[in-house]
């Protein structure tokens, strides 16, 4: 790779790109892909070209006529925020929190009130509960260099969203920016890079993880995921 190569984008599969475009996906996974969107102008132009395309699709289609603030209606449906669980809002400190944090992530905390108090979630792992809707929750984890993930599949779908720092799932690596998705078809164990800079990560995820150490699950409800 010369110096003026540019990496790979690490993003979700055109079909998944649509469906967000045109409004569907859960608030958890939409608030994730607007992160990477205002990280990756990669991203950002892509999406521009999708609300493009359905505009002109929905200006020559014969049917009925879309009401006239249709197309703003789902373009602003980017900035709803998630709704937070009950009597789980704190005030939210000053940290370095705006260094990592893209601003649809900045605009979600202040306007639904939240605070990032990292709670341990194990040796060398912190997490910061944002939501839970439905079964899928949405939460901020913070892992120390070196670490390694116990090894784990899911129930549903895994996004998380690389905000600081990263690590590596076999020969595959992730960094800020990169938006890694797994399913309830994949076992995996994710090592963060060991580079002195811990791993913040934005997770939306359905279900509980189901981890394949018997001692991790015996203590996976003080764990929280």
């Amino acid at each position: 790779m010369t110096s003026n190569s540019v990496a790979p984008l690490k993003t979700l599969d055109e079909e998944w790109l649509a469906t967000y475009a045109a409004g569907g996906l859960s608030n958890a996974k939409r608030l994730l892909i607007a992160c990477q969107a205002a990280i990756e102008p990669r991203l950002a132009a892509f999406l521009g070209e999708l609300d493009q395309i359905g505009g002109s699709f929905l200006e020559t289609a014969n049917g009925e006529n879309l009401s006239d603030g249709f197309l703003a209606n789902v373009m602003n449906a980017l900035d709803k925020p998630v709704p937070p669980k009950q009597n789980e809002t704190v005030p939210v400190p000053k940290s370095d929190f705006a260094s990592w944090a893209p601003s649809p992530l900045r605009n979600f905390v202040e306007q639904a009130n939240l605070g990032l108090k990292w709670k341990n979630a194990g040796p060398g792992v912190q997490r910061v509960p944002l939501t839970e809707i439905d079964g899928e929750m949405l939460y901020l984890l913070k892992a120390k260099p070196g670490l390694k993930v116990p090894k784990h599949s899911h129930r549903g779908e895994e996004w998380t969203l690389l905000l600081k720092g990263g690590y590596h799932v076999g020969d595959q690596g992730f960094v800020r920016g990169d938006l890694h998705q797994e399913d309830e078809n994949c076992t995996h164990q994710p090592i963060i890079d060991n580079d002195g800079e811990a791993c913040i990560s934005l997770v939306a995820v359905e279900g509980r993880l189901k981890f394949s150490d018997p001692i991790v699950k015996v203590f996976q409800p003080l764990i929280g995921i």
